[in-house]
């Protein structure tokens, strides 16, 4: 082997021990940061044993799927959560009573008590999630009526505001709400009802109608939407 071939060997073995330890180092510093999050989570637990469970009870029954404030796991129904009060959450919650506690919502600070415990290094514990927060909303919509007109609902909560105005010379008998007739008078209908419909979504209301003159069919109903807010829960604040 000659002279040239030697030194190639020898400053590939090198370039390849620098790669190594590089690897090694990377290697070495992600570990170390992942062992620092745990470490400050443990931290958080032994510092405050007994704030830390308030919190974290706190936090698990405010996305209770079984609690009146939620429609399912992690959806909260707006109305409902809006009106909880310190009082509320110590009868359903009995580790955060006498702490100072803070629940935030989005921008929203929906409750906000101070308490009588102390924390031992002067920090809370915080709990963050991420949940749903869903909003009944009202719609209408109005169709002119001919002898079959319909209304289609995209969403709704299992009931509907029907409203029937027609000229002399035009009469509502029946309306239907999916394959279901929720109306019927064969002398015709006219003004308001309130009424049942099935839960398919979305859901065609349909005005059956004989004669030539105008008229309108009305539709009322409540529609569901939802947003994506934070959720923090702050115990010794």
């Amino acid at each position: 082997m000659s002279d040239c071939a030697e030194v190639v060997r020898i400053d590939r073995a090198q370039a390849n021990l620098i790669g190594f330890a590089v690897a090694l180092v990377v290697v070495t510093t992600v570990t170390v940061a992942g062992a620092t999050l745990a470490n400050d989570a443990l931290a958080d637990a032994d510092r405050q044993p007994g704030a830390t469970r308030a919190a974290e009870a706190l936090a698990a029954h405010l996305v209770d799927a079984d609690a009146t404030h939620t429609r399912r796991r992690n959806a909260l129904r707006a109305s409902a959560v809006s009106n909880l009060t310190a009082a509320d959450l110590d009868d359903a919650v009995p580790a955060i009573r006498g702490r100072s506690v803070r629940v935030s919502l989005g921008e929203a600070v929906l409750v906000d008590r101070e308490g009588e415990d102390v924390p031992d290094d002067g920090r809370p514990v915080v709990v963050d999630r991420r949940v749903r927060v869903e909003r009944w909303t009202p719609e209408t919509d109005r169709v002119a009526l001919d002898d079959r007109a319909q209304v289609l609902v995209d969403d709704h909560d299992g009931r509907v505001t029907i409203r029937v105005e027609t000229s002399p010379s035009r009469t509502v008998r029946t309306v239907r709400a999916g394959d279901r007739v929720v109306l019927h008078d064969p002398s015709g209908l006219d003004g308001r009802y309130d009424v049942s419909v099935p839960h398919t979504r979305p859901l065609p209301v349909a005005f059956e109608s004989v004669g030539y003159g105008g008229g309108t069919g009305t539709v009322g109903w409540t529609a569901r939407t939802g947003t994506v807010e934070r959720l923090v829960v702050t115990v010794g604040a």
